[in-house]
């Protein structure tokens, strides 16, 4: 009795085994039917970075400059993407500017022959964002005056992105002048942060 079930087990087995739906083909066992052989990476930034004030808006001041003339910083939008964006520093400069331009941060700032990246102390592989600053607020607490001290900040260049060390910063140049990025501005100071 025992070996007529184990006889019907195996041909009911078989039976399944040896149905296939209409147009497919045998495949070995164990074989996936797409087999990735390259990595995607059309869509993959070579360096994590972002569009400022989108993902992160609480930064700790890291360089010297920053900690002297700016202090600490909150980024954030005015309205929707593409629009003003607010500066506010923790020694009492406000600045609100419009974004205008992006351009690869290995491109020529019009500083002395430098790229945005070698201006802001940032990574040439990312974007650099360019504002034109349509107001600045200093007051009596910014001892050292606004971003360009004593003159009126009238550009500010901005690359957001991870650095080598993993951390997430902030690095802004800013402009006075009647040049713009890219066409002979005035650089007057380049800040650094780091994610809070």
């Amino acid at each position: 009795m025992r070996a007529l079930v184990l006889a019907a087990i195996a041909a009911f087995g078989l039976a399944l085994g040896g149905c296939q739906r209409e147009g497919e083909t045998e495949q070995a066992p164990n074989v996936r039917r797409s087999t990735i052989v390259e990595p995607e990476i059309r869509n993959v930034d070579v360096v994590p970075q972002e569009e400022p004030a989108v993902a992160r808006q609480q930064w700790r001041a890291s360089s010297e400059s920053a900690r002297t003339v700016s202090g600490n910083l909150r980024v954030s939008l005015v309205g929707p993407r593409g629009g003003p964006v607010v500066f506010a520093f923790a020694n009492g400069i406000t600045i609100q500017a419009q974004p205008y331009a992006v351009v690869p941060a290995n491109s020529r700032s019009g500083v002395g022959g430098q790229s945005y990246a070698a201006v802001i102390g940032g990574d040439p592989r990312v974007n650099a964002w360019l504002f034109r600053v349509q107001a600045e607020n200093v007051s009596a607490s910014a001892v050292q005056g606004g971003l360009c001290t004593t003159d009126r900040t009238r550009f500010l260049a901005v690359s957001e992105f991870v650095d080598a060390g993993g951390r997430w910063v902030f690095k802004i140049a800013a402009f006075s002048g009647e040049g713009e990025p890219g066409e002979r501005p005035t650089l007057c100071n380049a800040y650094a942060f780091t994610a809070q």
